[in-house]
């Protein structure tokens, strides 16, 4: 089940094509890899596969909407 809870809000050195500002917003799921299964199949949504990011212990899956914006969900480590 995917359960949009709360917001994630990072701040960290801009890189790659991220700018200053809001660059994208995230939402915590508790399962990254179900979300990724329940959205892969709408064309140009998923920009990739859940990756984990040890600098957070999170895993992300980073998704575009139909106008561009950039968005992820993102699921904490396990305890």
């Amino acid at each position: 089940m995917i359960s949009l809870l709360e917001q994630v809000f990072e701040n960290h050195q801009v890189t790659g094509e991220e700018v200053i500002g809001i660059n994208h917003i995230a939402f915590k799921v508790d399962d990254v890899n179900t979300a990724y299964d329940a959205l892969a199949g709408y064309p140009g949504m998923v920009t990739g596969k859940p990756g984990h990011v040890p600098d957070t212990g999170r895993t992300n899956l980073s998704l575009r909407d139909p106008d561009g914006w950039r968005l992820q969900l993102v699921q904490n480590a396990k305890p």
